[in-house]
């Protein structure tokens, strides 16, 4: 009986052996769980990684988006500073245009060219001047003298008028225009002056005086001579359709509606007559 049980020596081996299993499964169990751990740690990381790149993409995305707006917006200032200094340079170049057109205008206002017809000869301003000078020395000034006691309104005022107004800016025929200057039982003349302007004025000056309302202000001192020059011309044709053998109008010679459209009445029914002979 005492042959079967095991010895205090054997029990005392077999508790060692047994503890040491343990121990060593406990350390394999935390080894295990650290490693998981430090796993799930470089996993985390690595999404935050990954964000942090994308929104650093994006970011980049958006600059090169805003450069390439920014480099468009440079581009069109660019070219609209291009297209501001030629409509600079054009509008210089009408200006010039322009006077060098009033130092014609005033010349040929003075000679016996066919009306819409006019040479335009290039002449220095010092010339024109001197001539309109020696004309008003000679009396043959025309309108400036008695102009404060004139009882009608002249045409260079109403032509003036009409263009401050808007109306010719409309494209409205000359003798279908009103006239606040104008008094309507003058009607009569004030159609038959705006008929003859309409037959002497040229295209150059009728394209001004029918500019704008804003542009007529910013060159109301060209659309006065204009306009005087109207005026002076319609009295030295009423003299040339009468038959004068100087056309150059007198002192007593007023371009006033009134006078002016009832000589002009006068040169049309002889026209009319003319043409109903030419037809019999």
């Amino acid at each position: 009986m005492s042959s079967d049980r095991p010895t205090k020596k054997a029990r005392k081996s077999a508790g060692k052996a047994a503890a040491g299993s343990g121990g060593s499964a406990i350390d394999d169990l935390t080894a295990l769980t650290t490693a998981q751990l430090y796993s799930l740690s470089a996993k985390r990381h690595r999404d935050y990684s990954r964000e942090i790149v994308r929104l650093a993409q994006e970011e980049r995305d958006r600059a090169h988006l805003a450069l390439q707006e920014m480099q468009t917006r440079l581009e069109r200032a660019n070219e609209h500073l291009e297209k501001v200094e030629e409509a600079s340079r054009e509008s210089h170049r009408e200006y010039l245009d322009a006077k060098n057109l009033l130092v014609r205008v005033r010349q040929s206002s003075g000679t016996n060219a066919p009306p819409m017809n006019i040479a335009l000869d290039d002449s220095s301003v010092e010339d024109i001047l001197g001539i309109i000078s020696k004309k008003n020395k000679d009396g043959g000034g025309g309108k400036s003298p008695g102009r404060k006691s004139q009882k009608f309104p002249y045409i260079e005022d109403i032509l003036v008028s009409l263009a401050k107004s808007g109306e010719l800016h409309k494209g409205t025929k000359l003798s279908s225009t009103e006239c606040h200057l104008v008094n309507k039982k003058d009607n009569s003349q004030y159609v038959n002056t705006m008929t003859l302007v309409e037959e002497l004025w040229t295209e150059e000056e009728e394209l001004f005086l029918r500019s704008s309302r804003e542009e007529i202000e910013e060159s109301l001192e060209e659309a006065k001579i204009i306009a005087e020059t109207i005026s002076l011309r319609c009295l030295t044709k009423l003299n040339e359709f009468e038959g004068r053998e100087d056309p150059t109008p007198t002192n007593h010679q007023k371009p006033s509606f009134v006078s002016v459209g009832n000589r002009a009445r006068r040169v049309f029914l002889g026209r009319k007559k003319g043409d109903d002979e030419n037809l019999v």
